[in-house]
């Protein structure tokens, strides 16, 4: 048994607490933004409990909140130095911490605090506590999460109108410092990713104003520049950078400096935006969408392959049952919960946690069955938003893409009843099926070769994005695969996307296909014209048509569109999927595949994690070696199977 010490709390508490600070922090343009969906809250109250058999020993107990420790129904303050006579006890620690983390902490050498205790809500069965290994000091309160920080200072300085604006030289997230300000001074500070965004004091995203002190530390911002109104000549500037330590696992070198260069972008942009959850950006909303979220856990898997940043958001995000209403109000958001979770379990293999949560997942899938219309679809009511991407598409009725997203959650649902031998898992996957005939019937266009947006308005209206979910997702025939190419994906006619959020989708099912030319070209083209722009990170959406400041303009103001979006850092996905060409045949890549493709490169090296191991390729005209840190690998390459041997570099001469 762990004799070490942490501090223990109810299942979702810790996840819960974090995404409630994060998501109520929200501030634009001088007032605070609370989200429009449901928050949920820890537990007020948690009554922990522990059996004990011992020879005598002592326990002394520490609350994160307030209540008292009771030993076979004798009360004790917390901080008692409790003597345990030899023999059977029942231990209990009753906390109320309203707002807070109700947790606990107990030194002991014969019960200490970790995994062996149990407790619930005052209600329900207990169940087994939560806890994180950093957390095991009484010192270190999990309320307080755990980040680091870095000084940095500004490298540039000028001199505009009547204040002076600072460059941090890249994007940042943390708190302004500033020194040597005379007492009772106005100085009005404005925040900007942008040069342009500092310095348009009227419309600057985020702007503070302060006096009456000599030094401040300013609230956590997201910025590159500062343009400080008032600021007296001595006064001193810096920032503390704050940061969430992550071990960079996967890699990707070419002989392509545009290439490299995107790489290194997107883990900039990636890494800025993992903190307690995934972020969608790190400026404006600063909120956790499910969408971003899932197409975070894609890009994560190839870089950090950080599980707990996984499970953190998937919590945070459900909540607490019962369930009502979308994640973030959104369909799509809802399917795509239980989609991240499905691939979270396939490349972790955590089953402890898949147990814990699936009864949530299952809650889920239910309210969304309360949204099938009389035909069988999907089909948003009330509130619900049907969102996908921001792009024209006739979303009258019931939508296409929302179906395709629908077949997979049945089929994830169905794999998690078999896994964990709950449920009905034929009834779940003759439901996908069922669903799947139906979207043919009712969505394929003979005539167009692709799936329509909608049958209700009778417009017959083609976009990528449906057509995307359905080679992505397998639910399309070959057939069907082989006519969406052709007209959908290869047609410049079809409205194209501007985001990089469903870019990112359209070139994972074109790589899929093998049509790397496309890949790279949109790599070229649609990242590369962001960099080529100026961009350090990658930004929220992209349209190659607009010129000057309409870049930064986005949700009808000047500077809304977040030039630090999460969603843009897809390269890493494509990197380590397809060119390094690592993906788990079996849970937690107890068995897993590596698939290299060159594309239309000379040369690559790379490395892609494989769980808790790392599997390294490098490729060029003389030879593939390939090298992974655990068994069960199989290289695929030219048709062939070539076994892996755990920490033995396999090499083919070309």
């Amino acid at each position: 048994m762990n004799k070490t010490n942490y501090w223990i709390w109810h299942f979702g508490d810790f996840e819960i607490f974090h995404t409630m600070q994060v998501q109520l922090r929200r501030e634009e343009q001088g007032y605070h933004r609370p989200p429009f969906w449901k928050i949920h809250t820890p537990y007020a109250s948690v009554k922990f409990r522990k059996q004990i058999n011992s020879s005598g020993g002592y326990m002394i107990c520490h609350i994160n909140g307030s209540g008292h420790i009771a030993v076979d129904s004798i009360r004790h303050c917390e901080n008692t130095h409790i003597e345990l006579t030899p023999g059977e006890h029942t231990v209990e620690v009753l906390v109320s911490n309203y707002g807070g983390i109700p947790a606990v902490f107990i030194e002991s050498d014969v019960c200490p605090s970790n995994e062996s205790w149990t407790c619930n809500h005052f209600a329900g069965e207990f169940e087994p506590v939560s806890y994180n290994e950093y957390f095991d000091s009484v010192y270190k309160n999990p309320e307080i999460f755990s980040f680091e920080y870095k000084r940095m200072y500004p490298l540039g300085k000028e001199n505009y109108n009547d204040g002076i604006l600072y460059d941090f030289g890249k994007e940042i997230f943390g708190f302004l410092n500033i020194s040597g300000v005379d007492e009772n001074q106005e100085i009005k500070v404005f925040y900007g990713e942008s040069r342009e965004e500092a310095l348009d004091t009227d419309y600057s995203y985020i702007s503070d104003r302060i006096s009456g002190e000599k030094d401040y530390q300013l609230r956590q911002r997201a910025f590159r520049y500062v343009y400080l109104k008032g600021l007296p000549i001595k006064a001193q500037i810096s920032a503390d950078f704050e940061y969430l330590p992550l071990c960079n696992k996967g890699s990707f070198k070419c002989n392509n400096p545009l290439f490299n260069k995107l790489y290194d972008v997107a883990k900039e942009t990636f890494h800025l935006n993992c903190r307690e959850a995934y972020l969608d950006g790190i400026k404006r909303d600063r909120w956790i969408w499910s969408g971003d979220a899932y197409q975070s856990a894609r890009i994560n898997r190839y870089l950090f392959a950080d599980k707990e940043i996984d499970q953190r958001t998937l919590i945070g995000l459900i909540g607490r049952m019962p369930i009502e209403q979308h994640i973030n109000t959104i369909i799509d958001y809802s399917l795509l919960w239980i989609i991240m979770l499905y691939e979270h379990y396939i490349t972790y293999g955590d089953k402890d946690f898949l147990k814990r949560i699936f009864s949530m997942a299952d809650e889920l899938l239910n309210f969304c069955e309360t949204r099938i219309n009389n035909d069988g679809f999907i089909e948003g009511i009330g509130d619900d938003w049907t969102f996908i991407d921001w792009t024209k598409m006739d979303k009258c009725g019931a939508v296409c893409a929302e179906q395709m997203l629908l077949i997979q959650t049945y089929t994830a649902m169905a794999y998690f009843s078999r896994e964990l031998g709950v449920g009905n898992s034929d009834e779940l996957y003759y439901k996908s099926e069922e669903l799947k005939a139906k979207v043919n019937k009712y969505y394929w266009n003979e005539e167009k070769g692709a799936f329509i947006d909608s049958y209700t308005s009778g417009k017959n209206n083609i976009t990528r994005h449906a057509n995307i979910f359905a080679i992505m997702y397998d639910i399309a025939t070959e057939e069907q695969v082989e006519r969406i190419l052709e007209n959908v994906l290869l047609n410049d006619s079809v409205e194209k996307i501007t985001t990089p959020y469903f870019e990112g989708y359209e070139l994972d099912v074109l790589a899929k296909l093998g049509v790397f030319s496309k890949v790279e070209d949109m790599l070229r083209s649609y990242w590369g014209g962001m960099l080529e722009l100026g961009a350090q990170t990658i930004w929220e959406e992209f349209d190659p048509t607009m010129q000057g400041i309409r870049h930064y303009a986005m949700y009808g103001g000047k500077y809304e569109k977040s030039l630090c979006h999460a969603w843009g850092a897809t390269p890493i996905y494509l990197f380590g999927r397809y060119y390094i060409g690592a993906y788990p045949t079996s849970p937690g890549y107890e068995t897993f595949t590596v698939k290299p493709n060159i594309g239309g490169l000379a040369e690559f090296c790379g490395t892609a994690p494989i769980n808790d191991a790392i599997v390294t390729v490098e490729w060029n005209e003389k030879h593939l070696s390939v090298i992974a840190t655990k068994a069960g690998g199989t290289l695929v390459w030219k048709n062939n199977n070539y076994s892996l041997v755990p920490n033995k570099t396999l090499v083919i001469e070309l």
